[in-house]
């Protein structure tokens, strides 16, 4: 007896070791499961606070487009009052309006020692009142240069029109005094190409061993060809590129570019070329000749009549000479531009310089000084999550309405003249004309509108 009692001591013995494991081994795994959880837990906090996060640094970069906007609609209701009302030209102009309105805005808004308490209090109420928690920084900029792929669009003449034009054309080709539209915009945009490729070839080794022998040249009648109709673009080039194009199993669109990503589709260009040169162009409608900075090549290139001392004097007159003591006068208008060039230089006749603005303007090209293309970079911020936003804002230009046709007008008036009729019903047709090509010089805005929109 005393031995099984003994065996079955041994026994339970071991069993109670059994249990301690076991318990032991179940506390363990609890213990593993329960880290998992808490980390698990901690993760999908930190996770839905990263989303919270992002979610209110849009919020905040959207509010910039927002507040874009509504500076822009200010700037439309300032330009137009311009247009309407000449007097105010002589004391504002829409550089000055350009200016206030592409000012930079942040919040919280810097204060400085020299700010009274009162100023603070209401900066301070502002942005309680804003609703914007973490930080705003809004950049708005006008968009005036005039490299539009778009505008390189050859557009042959209609039926009826295509004998006149042909002689206009091969006049001013004989004459060499006058480039259509589409040539201008064509010399333009080698000449970016060429001082934009020397710089990065300076620059970059890397760059100069890969792309040293590019000729910005063919680039832009690539970009013609892309952009213009199939039939409509015939230049001695048009072979080799479209030779580019079927090796390469592409299409060209044969139609204007909608977005600036589009230019990555062109067969001969690099997304390193594209890239480079990406930031400097714009594909959004109309594009504005800024004259106040408008460069020696692009003024020769419009006016190739112009002579050299006449471009000396523009250019002294608007950005000035120390050493003639000639202070910078930059255009307030458009009229101001027209009144040097015609009057005070003498460097190119009125009708002249009428004509070739009308051409630019049936190319949705215009003269100006202040912008109507603009380009915002919203960058919202809240705790460590960042949101940028760029939009391109465009305010349309108002169409403007069919008018009679000025030779019509003066056929009517020697007619009239003949018969020994009275001419007051011809005066005041000319009087309307006059009214009617004034009206004609103006451009009204539209609200602003967003046409382009990319985010970070």
């Amino acid at each position: 007896m005393k031995s099984k009692n003994s065996t079955f001591n041994i026994i339970l013995k071991n069993n109670s070791g059994i249990a301690i494991i076991m318990v032991t081994t179940a506390v363990a795994i609890l213990t593993v499961l329960l880290a998992q959880f808490t980390y698990e837990t901690k993760l999908n906090k930190i996770r839905i606070e990263h989303q919270v996060d992002k979610a209110q640094a849009k919020l905040n970069a959207e509010a910039g487009l927002q507040y874009a906007l509504s500076i822009l609609k200010v700037y439309r209701e300032a330009w137009n009052k311009l247009e309407d009302n000449t007097s105010l030209q002589n004391t504002i102009s829409k550089s000055d309006i350009e200016a206030i309105a592409t000012q930079p805005f942040m919040i919280p808004i810097p204060t400085t020692g020299e700010m009274s308490a009162l100023q603070k209090n209401a900066i301070a109420e502002f942005e309680d009142e804003s609703f914007i928690q973490g930080t705003l920084s809004v950049s708005l900029k006008s968009i005036t240069g005039f490299l539009n792929p778009n505008t390189l669009r050859v557009i042959k003449p209609i039926n009826q029109n295509a004998n006149s034009s042909s002689q206009s054309n091969s006049s001013q080709q004989g004459s060499g005094q006058s480039l259509k539209p589409h040539e201008f915009m064509e010399k333009t945009f080698i000449e970016m190409l060429e001082k934009t490729f020397r710089e990065e070839i300076e620059n970059s080794e890397t760059f100069a061993l890969h792309y040293s022998n590019l000729d910005p040249r063919l680039l832009v009648k690539e970009l013609k060809y892309y952009v213009s109709g199939e039939n409509d673009y015939d230049e001695p080039e048009k072979a080799d590129i479209q030779r580019t194009y079927q090796n390469e199993g592409i299409e060209a669109k044969h139609a204007a570019f909608e977005t600036t990503d589009e230019l990555y589709s062109l067969a001969g260009w690099d997304d390193e070329i594209v890239n480079l040169i990406k930031d400097r162009i714009s594909i959004h409608n109309v594009s504005v000749i800024n004259v106040n900075e408008i460069t020696l090549n692009q003024l020769k290139v419009l006016f190739p009549e112009m002579s050299d001392v006449a471009l000396e004097e523009f250019f002294k007159y608007r950005d000035g000479d120390e050493e003639s003591g000639i202070t910078a006068t930059p255009f307030k208008t458009e009229k101001d531009f027209k009144a040097l060039l015609t009057g005070r230089i003498g460097a190119i006749d009125a009708s002249e310089y009428d004509k070739r603005i009308k051409e630019f303007a049936d190319a949705d090209i215009v003269i100006g000084t202040g912008g109507k293309l603009f380009k915002l970079e919203s960058i919202g911020t809240y705790g460590n999550s960042t949101y940028k936003l760029t939009a391109f804002i465009d305010l349309p230009i108002k169409p403007q309405s069919p008018s009679t046709n000025s030779q019509g007008q003066t056929g009517s008036l020697n007619q009239g003249s003949n018969n020994g009729q009275v001419n007051n019903q011809g005066t005041n047709q000319t009087t309307q004309g006059q009214q009617q090509q004034n009206e004609e010089s103006k451009y009204y805005l539209l609200r602003p509108r967003v046409v382009e929109i990319r985010t970070y």
